[in-house]
């Protein structure tokens, strides 16, 4: 099928379009932003591919650290889950964009399967899934938060734990129904090369597309972040200054029980924050360029944009592992025990093999006897 030859009903997305046509015209050559931007795309996939495998680990040490605290708490909290589910979904879309930045290394394909890989991986559809959903998962993780904080005799009565678990599985599936769908009707592949997101039905259908994911998965989480850790703050500090002022000698040692309940609350609090700033910040370029590209001129500068933008959205992926190990105690604390344990099991390995190297006879002569 070439791309000449497409039903006239269906046309080619803007973005696509756009960049084909320019870079195949006469000024394309003569650009020297252009012939920048295809050297940023070329070094950038090798830059994904770092940060994807730098991320993957990072996320893993901290998921470890996420579920032996949980599993250690014995009252389970509710949170804790969402928190591990936000861990493992960072995970995933870092191990996706390893799988996918690697394909696309290798870009020719052809047949059913290369169809499904030219449209899971690929077109990055199966990354966006997962970003999408961790979107979906901060989301319910703040207003789990802002329910617990402002409304605390509400949701203790009211918030059940299969809620939770019905808002961790929504995640994952709402990711995926948002973009998958789109992926395998707008994909195709032309003399073995993947072109995905390529065939809309009119530019207006892509326009109305990728507006309304900017508008779900960044302004209404940037909206809720703010309302809901706004009214977070307010309420933390006031109830701190209330506490503080009750702290007196009858009720010294429970006002202290109670504070360092508010503090572990606070610090989680205080973590997530982090996390949803960084967000924020990070997803903002490649929001703000999705929601002008089909406006704007093609020019190279705006290619270098764009890589720009997407290299600050996979940026994301790897920080927050960063942020739990800084922020979060639990984390903190398993890191930590984890790095003394291992220093010590070394230490122990190499005095081992220095005293068998030194005097081997005896050494095991020791082991044996120990036996």
């Amino acid at each position: 099928m070439a791309a000449e030859n497409l039903p006239a009903n269906q046309t080619l997305g803007n973005t696509t379009r756009m960049i084909l046509n320019y870079t195949t015209s006469t000024a394309a050559f003569f650009d020297p932003a252009l012939q920048i931007a295809l050297t940023i795309e070329f070094h950038l996939q090798y830059a994904v591919i770092a940060i994807g495998i730098f991320g993957t680990a990072a996320n893993a040490f901290v998921l470890y650290a996420l579920i032996a605290e949980h599993a250690q708490n014995t009252k389970k909290r509710a949170i804790n889950l969402l928190i591990i589910n936000q861990n493992l979904l960072d995970m995933s879309s870092c191990i996706l964009v390893v799988i996918s930045y690697s394909i696309r290394l290798r870009p020719y394909m052809g047949g059913v399967l290369g169809y499904f890989i030219c449209t899971i991986f690929y077109s990055e559809g199966a990354v966006h899934s997962t970003l999408n959903a961790s979107v979906i998962n901060l989301i319910t993780l703040t207003i789990e938060r802002y329910l617990k904080v402002v409304h605390p005799f509400w949701s203790k009565k009211n918030l059940k734990r299969w809620m939770i678990h019905a808002a961790i599985v929504f995640a994952w599936i709402g990711g995926t129904l948002y973009l998958m769908p789109a992926a395998f009707t707008t994909t195709i592949l032309v003399d073995g090369m993947c072109l995905s997101f390529y065939i809309w039905q009119s530019p207006a259908a892509s326009m109305v597309y990728m507006t309304m994911m900017c508008i779900i998965f960044f302004f209404i989480p940037l909206v809720t972040f703010i309302y809901c850790y706004g009214r977070i703050v307010i309420v933390m500090k006031r109830q701190m200054r209330v506490m503080a002022g009750h702290n007196v000698e009858g009720s010294a040692q429970m006002s202290a029980s109670q504070m360092q309940s508010k503090r572990i609350k606070w610090n989680i609090i205080k973590t997530m924050i982090i996390v949803s700033i960084t967000f924020i910040i990070c997803w903002f370029p490649i929001s703000i360029y999705f929601m002008i590209v089909d406006i704007s001129a093609p020019t190279g500068g705006l290619f270098v944009g764009y890589f720009f933008a997407l290299f600050m959205a996979y940026l994301n992926t790897c920080m927050n592992p960063f942020i739990y190990a800084l922020k979060h105690d639990g984390v903190k604390q398993r890191l930590a025990h984890l790095i003394i344990c291992h220093k010590r099991v070394t230490t122990e390995t190499d005095s081992g093999t220095g005293r068998n190297n030194t005097d081997g006879t005896q050494h095991i002569h020791v082991n044996t006897a120990r036996q």
